[in-house]
């Protein structure tokens, strides 16, 4: 079901390539809450942090976070951990890591990127320059500067392979969250990747943005063949808190 995972991999969210963006400041750090549902149950919580990686201003490091409540996880327990470092110029994806724990199976890769190849278990793929990953791209993204009616495609490396992410930016609403309310432009990515949310067209994605120069993601919701997931912004807090919760 990998409940979690779709929900918060927020993974695989869109992003713009096309046009060349304002440089968007990380540097004091970023955490952002959500609350998961399913099926329009409580079903988990999740944790997004960015910020310097280490002393290292050259690049940051991304981490994401979800688990199931206790309640839910009666039924289907989940803990999935991401990491990304990128480079601060780009957010073009250096390393990307994670580590799920889902329904008792757990699972740990590691993909590396340098001079335009992706490693992961020790194959290899060709990429550009720059690449994003499932988690990554949620911060580009927020970097550039969005407008109704905009169509994107962005290259996306997940699971030892390359793939095309097709955005579009359809249309305005005005949204309220834990997080207070906010004018929001509405996003609809699609893919080809297997296995993913937006593996099909009977799997639809869409994602609300914040319209203001932070670009908050402030909910994300999947429509699946067994429901609907989705994520929505609680909090969001200045600095790097524990992504460990």
């Amino acid at each position: 079901m990998r409940l979690a995972q779709r929900a918060v991999l927020i993974s695989l969210f869109a992003v713009l390539i096309a046009t060349a963006g304002r440089a968007a400041d990380f540097s004091k750090g970023e955490t952002l809450d959500f609350t998961l549902e399913f099926l329009g149950m409580s079903a988990g919580t999740a944790r997004m942090t960015i910020g310097p990686h280490g002393t290292d201003v050259s690049h940051y490091w991304i981490t994401s976070v979800a688990e199931s409540t206790s309640g839910f996880a009666r039924f289907y327990r989940v803990r999935d951990e991401l990491e990304s470092i990128v480079t601060h110029r780009d957010f073009s994806t250096v390393m990307y890591r994670k580590r799920l724990q889902e329904g008792g199976k757990s699972k740990d890769e590691t993909t590396t990127i340098a001079d335009g190849s992706a490693t992961r278990k020790g194959k290899q793929v060709a990429v550009p320059k720059p690449v994003f990953d499932p988690l990554s791209i949620l911060y580009y993204f927020r970097t550039l500067p969005l407008g109704e009616g905009r169509k994107f495609d962005v290259p996306v490396v997940a699971d030892g392979k390359l793939y095309t992410l097709d955005v579009e930016v359809t249309g305005k609403e005005r949204i309220t969250t834990p997080a207070g309310t906010f004018d929001a432009l509405v996003i609809e990515p699609k893919s080809e990747m297997a296995g993913g949310v937006f593996r099909d067209e009977k799997n639809r994605m869409t994602i609300w943005y914040s319209s203001d120069a932070r670009h908050l993601p402030l909910r994300i919701k999947s429509e699946l063949k067994f429901g609907s997931i989705t994520a929505t912004l609680n909090h969001v807090t200045d600095g790097v808190a524990d992504s460990s919760k």
